[in-house]
């Protein structure tokens, strides 16, 4: 007889480990604003009932704890998306930054020119004499 009394003593621990990992769950789950009010009810010694969440419980559930999420085989790949959206957008800022300068560095460039050309009394756009081409008929 202390063959069966092992077996339900076994049982009994693993019943007990289910349901404080079951409690665990709902308690993270709980944490989460507005996924209280979803859960679904759970018998005890039972694990969490993920067949029975609806959309909107999986939505809060991934938004909000991507590793309970994948923990209880409900991941879609939202954060993946999320962080390769923010990957892009990160590159994105950083070439308009390099091109930014780019353009900085050129327009100041074209400053100097023209500075120059305006200061010798030349063309600031072309860089020739100023007055090349307006001297016929001039008498110096």
């Amino acid at each position: 007889m202390s063959n069966l009394d092992d077996l339900m003593r076994d049982s009994y621990h693993s019943v007990e480990q289910e349901e404080k990992k079951a409690q665990q769950v709902e308690e993270k789950i709980k944490a989460i604003p507005g996924a209280s009010s979803l859960l679904p009810a759970r018998q005890y010694g039972k694990p969490v009932p993920v067949d029975k969440f609806g959309i909107t419980l999986k939505s809060l559930i991934e938004r909000n704890d991507k590793y309970l999420a994948s923990f209880l085989g409900i991941a879609t790949g939202f954060h993946q998306r999320l962080e390769e959206k923010e990957r892009l957008i990160e590159e994105a800022k950083q070439r308009m930054l390099e091109k930014t300068e780019q353009l900085r560095e050129k327009n100041q460039q074209d400053a100097a020119v023209r500075n120059y050309r305006s200061a010798r009394g030349l063309n600031i756009t072309t860089g020739e004499n100023f007055f090349n081409g307006y001297t016929k008929g001039v008498q110096r």
